[in-house]
Protein backbone atom coordinates (compact mmCIF):
# COMPACT_ATOMS: atom_id res chain seq x y z
CA UNK A 1 0.00 0.00 0.00
CA UNK A 2 1.52 3.18 -0.93
CA UNK A 3 0.55 6.29 0.70
CA UNK A 4 1.39 10.09 0.18
CA UNK A 5 4.43 9.70 -0.89
CA UNK A 6 7.00 12.37 -0.31
CA UNK A 7 10.42 13.10 1.10
CA UNK A 8 12.71 11.21 2.83
CA UNK A 9 13.52 14.33 4.65
CA UNK A 10 11.30 17.14 6.03
CA UNK A 11 11.19 20.59 7.11
CA UNK A 12 9.73 22.33 9.34
CA UNK A 13 6.05 23.59 8.56
CA UNK A 14 3.58 26.54 8.44
CA UNK A 15 3.11 28.42 11.09
CA UNK A 16 0.34 28.20 13.88
CA UNK A 17 -2.11 29.81 11.32
CA UNK A 18 -0.97 29.99 7.67
CA UNK A 19 -3.39 32.05 5.11
CA UNK A 20 -4.91 30.69 2.16
CA UNK A 21 -6.42 33.01 -0.10
CA UNK A 22 -9.29 32.11 -2.35
CA UNK A 23 -11.45 34.76 -5.01
CA UNK A 24 -14.11 35.79 -2.85
CA UNK A 25 -12.75 35.02 0.81
CA UNK A 26 -9.96 34.04 3.56
CA UNK A 27 -9.54 30.88 4.47
CA UNK A 28 -7.38 29.78 7.85
CA UNK A 29 -5.32 26.91 7.70
CA UNK A 30 -4.71 25.29 11.06
CA UNK A 31 -1.60 22.86 11.05
CA UNK A 32 -0.63 20.72 13.73
CA UNK A 33 1.34 22.01 16.27
CA UNK A 34 4.57 20.50 16.54
CA UNK A 35 7.76 20.75 19.10
CA UNK A 36 9.58 22.78 16.32
CA UNK A 37 6.76 24.95 15.58
CA UNK A 38 8.52 27.83 17.77
CA UNK A 39 11.26 27.78 15.49
CA UNK A 40 9.60 27.71 12.12
CA UNK A 41 11.15 31.15 11.02
CA UNK A 42 14.82 30.40 11.74
CA UNK A 43 15.28 26.85 12.16
CA UNK A 44 17.06 26.59 8.10
CA UNK A 45 18.21 22.82 7.80
CA UNK A 46 15.80 19.78 6.99
CA UNK A 47 14.63 17.39 9.60
CA UNK A 48 15.62 13.84 8.56
CA UNK A 49 13.17 11.41 8.43
CA UNK A 50 11.72 8.59 6.44
CA UNK A 51 8.71 8.62 3.94
CA UNK A 52 5.71 6.39 3.97
CA UNK A 53 6.93 4.27 1.37
CA UNK A 54 10.45 3.43 2.82
CA UNK A 55 8.64 2.78 6.35
CA UNK A 56 6.23 0.89 4.79
CA UNK A 57 9.16 -1.14 2.92
CA UNK A 58 11.19 -2.17 5.32
CA UNK A 59 8.62 -3.05 7.82
CA UNK A 60 7.12 -5.48 4.77
CA UNK A 61 10.99 -6.34 4.62
CA UNK A 62 11.39 -7.33 8.10
CA UNK A 63 8.18 -8.94 8.42
CA UNK A 64 4.83 -9.52 6.33
CA UNK A 65 1.61 -8.38 8.26
CA UNK A 66 -0.68 -10.87 9.37
CA UNK A 67 -3.61 -8.92 8.93
CA UNK A 68 -3.03 -6.12 6.74
CA UNK A 69 -5.93 -3.40 6.04
CA UNK A 70 -8.43 -4.20 3.35
CA UNK A 71 -7.70 -1.52 0.86
CA UNK A 72 -3.95 -2.30 1.09
CA UNK A 73 -4.64 -5.17 -1.70
CA UNK A 74 -6.67 -2.19 -4.23
CA UNK A 75 -4.72 -0.98 -7.23
CA UNK A 76 -5.76 3.05 -7.02
CA UNK A 77 -4.17 5.78 -9.33
CA UNK A 78 -1.00 6.82 -9.32
CA UNK A 79 -0.73 10.98 -9.24
CA UNK A 80 2.08 13.35 -8.53
CA UNK A 81 1.10 16.64 -6.83
CA UNK A 82 3.32 19.92 -8.47
CA UNK A 83 3.48 22.79 -6.44
CA UNK A 84 5.37 26.55 -6.04
CA UNK A 85 7.07 28.33 -3.25
CA UNK A 86 4.52 31.06 -2.31
CA UNK A 87 5.80 34.75 -3.58
CA UNK A 88 3.34 36.32 -1.00
CA UNK A 89 3.25 37.48 2.72
CA UNK A 90 3.40 33.43 3.27
CA UNK A 91 6.88 33.03 1.60
CA UNK A 92 8.74 31.71 4.62
CA UNK A 93 6.52 29.25 5.07
CA UNK A 94 6.81 27.73 1.66
CA UNK A 95 9.73 25.77 0.37
CA UNK A 96 12.80 27.07 -1.46
CA UNK A 97 11.46 25.91 -4.71
CA UNK A 98 8.82 23.87 -7.15
CA UNK A 99 8.45 20.50 -6.07
CA UNK A 100 6.15 17.35 -7.00
CA UNK A 101 5.41 14.18 -5.03
CA UNK A 102 3.62 10.85 -5.14
CA UNK A 103 0.41 10.94 -4.49
CA UNK A 104 -1.88 7.97 -3.89
CA UNK A 105 -4.45 8.74 -1.27
CA UNK A 106 -6.90 10.93 -3.28
CA UNK A 107 -10.25 10.50 -4.15
CA UNK A 108 -12.77 12.43 -5.82
CA UNK A 109 -15.59 13.07 -3.47
CA UNK A 110 -18.62 15.57 -5.04
CA UNK A 111 -19.71 16.77 -8.02
CA UNK A 112 -22.33 19.42 -7.85
CA UNK A 113 -22.52 22.26 -7.20
CA UNK A 114 -18.86 22.08 -7.87
CA UNK A 115 -16.76 19.25 -8.12
CA UNK A 116 -14.07 18.90 -5.21
CA UNK A 117 -11.51 16.26 -4.49
CA UNK A 118 -10.02 14.95 -1.13
CA UNK A 119 -5.97 14.70 -1.00
CA UNK A 120 -3.79 13.82 1.54
CA UNK A 121 -0.80 16.15 2.21
CA UNK A 122 2.17 14.03 4.10
CA UNK A 123 3.12 16.51 6.63
CA UNK A 124 6.15 18.71 6.34
CA UNK A 125 7.56 18.18 3.19
CA UNK A 126 8.29 20.30 0.49
CA UNK A 127 4.92 19.64 -2.03
CA UNK A 128 2.74 19.93 1.13
CA UNK A 129 4.46 23.20 2.81
CA UNK A 130 4.26 24.81 -0.58
CA UNK A 131 0.58 24.03 -1.29
CA UNK A 132 -0.42 24.77 2.46
CA UNK A 133 1.39 28.23 1.74
CA UNK A 134 -0.27 28.86 -1.77
CA UNK A 135 -3.59 27.61 -1.25
CA UNK A 136 -2.95 25.53 -4.86
CA UNK A 137 -1.70 22.63 -6.52
CA UNK A 138 -1.66 20.64 -10.23
CA UNK A 139 -2.55 17.17 -9.28
CA UNK A 140 -1.18 15.26 -12.14
CA UNK A 141 -2.16 12.10 -13.85
CA UNK A 142 0.87 9.90 -14.32
CA UNK A 143 1.39 6.97 -17.32
CA UNK A 144 2.38 3.58 -17.23
CA UNK A 145 6.29 4.46 -18.37
CA UNK A 146 6.51 7.33 -15.33
CA UNK A 147 6.95 4.56 -12.87
CA UNK A 148 10.63 5.10 -13.22
CA UNK A 149 9.53 8.25 -11.74
CA UNK A 150 8.34 6.99 -8.20
CA UNK A 151 12.34 6.48 -6.24
CA UNK A 152 12.86 10.53 -7.19
CA UNK A 153 9.25 11.88 -7.08
CA UNK A 154 7.94 9.94 -3.45
CA UNK A 155 11.57 8.82 -2.09
CA UNK A 156 13.86 11.97 -2.31
CA UNK A 157 12.88 15.82 -0.94
CA UNK A 158 12.96 19.06 -2.84
CA UNK A 159 14.26 20.67 0.06
CA UNK A 160 17.96 18.63 -1.04
CA UNK A 161 17.12 17.63 -4.70
CA UNK A 162 15.94 19.84 -7.69
CA UNK A 163 13.04 17.16 -8.84
CA UNK A 164 12.44 19.54 -11.69
CA UNK A 165 16.45 19.53 -12.97
CA UNK A 166 16.29 15.57 -12.26
CA UNK A 167 13.22 15.54 -14.59
CA UNK A 168 15.29 17.09 -17.53
CA UNK A 169 18.51 16.02 -17.10
CA UNK A 170 18.06 12.17 -15.45
CA UNK A 171 14.75 11.20 -17.14
CA UNK A 172 14.68 13.04 -20.46
CA UNK A 173 10.98 14.52 -19.85
CA UNK A 174 10.24 18.20 -20.68
CA UNK A 175 8.71 20.51 -18.33
CA UNK A 176 5.95 22.89 -18.87
CA UNK A 177 4.35 25.28 -16.89
CA UNK A 178 0.52 24.46 -16.31
CA UNK A 179 -1.60 27.84 -14.31
CA UNK A 180 1.60 28.52 -13.46
CA UNK A 181 3.00 25.62 -12.20
CA UNK A 182 6.41 23.34 -13.33
CA UNK A 183 4.38 19.73 -14.82
CA UNK A 184 5.68 16.79 -16.63
CA UNK A 185 4.52 17.95 -20.46
CA UNK A 186 3.45 13.76 -21.31
CA UNK A 187 1.40 13.78 -18.17
CA UNK A 188 -2.22 11.85 -18.44
CA UNK A 189 -3.63 14.71 -16.84
CA UNK A 190 -3.85 18.02 -15.02
CA UNK A 191 -6.00 19.13 -12.60
CA UNK A 192 -5.80 22.72 -11.02
CA UNK A 193 -6.78 22.44 -7.18
CA UNK A 194 -7.69 25.21 -4.59
CA UNK A 195 -7.59 24.19 -0.93
CA UNK A 196 -10.99 24.84 0.42
CA UNK A 197 -10.84 23.44 3.84
CA UNK A 198 -7.76 21.49 5.65
CA UNK A 199 -7.84 18.65 8.56
CA UNK A 200 -4.90 17.36 10.50
CA UNK A 201 -5.07 13.65 10.59
CA UNK A 202 -2.06 12.23 11.88
CA UNK A 203 1.25 12.12 9.64
CA UNK A 204 -1.18 13.37 6.80
CA UNK A 205 -3.04 16.47 6.42
CA UNK A 206 -6.43 15.77 4.30
CA UNK A 207 -7.03 18.84 1.91
CA UNK A 208 -10.43 19.08 0.44
CA UNK A 209 -10.04 21.17 -2.85
CA UNK A 210 -12.20 22.66 -5.24
CA UNK A 211 -11.44 21.87 -8.97
CA UNK A 212 -10.34 24.44 -10.86
CA UNK A 213 -9.70 23.72 -14.22
CA UNK A 214 -8.42 20.20 -15.58
CA UNK A 215 -6.67 19.37 -18.95
CA UNK A 216 -7.33 15.99 -20.22
CA UNK A 217 -3.48 15.54 -22.06
CA UNK A 218 -3.04 13.51 -25.74
CA UNK A 219 -0.02 10.86 -25.71
CA UNK A 220 0.69 7.42 -25.48
CA UNK A 221 0.56 5.63 -21.96
CA UNK A 222 -2.19 3.67 -19.71
CA UNK A 223 -3.00 5.44 -16.33
CA UNK A 224 -0.55 4.19 -14.00
CA UNK A 225 -1.67 2.45 -10.77
CA UNK A 226 -0.15 1.05 -7.59
CA UNK A 227 -0.33 -2.22 -8.70
CA UNK A 228 1.99 -1.63 -11.61
CA UNK A 229 4.59 -0.54 -9.03
CA UNK A 230 7.38 -3.26 -7.92
CA UNK A 231 6.36 -4.86 -4.64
Amino acid sequence: MLSSLTATNTHVVTPTTARIHRASRLVRVHPSPTPRSTESKTRRHPVRSRSPIMVLAQAAAAEPDPNPPPWSSLSVPVYSLATVPDAGPTKGDSADRPSMNITTYCTPVTIKPTRRLAVALYTHTATARNMLATGKGVLQGLRSHHAELVPLLGKSSAHDVDKLEALRETHGLNIVERWGVPTIEDAKSAVLLEIVSLETAGDHHLALCEVVDWENIEGEGEPLYTGDLPK
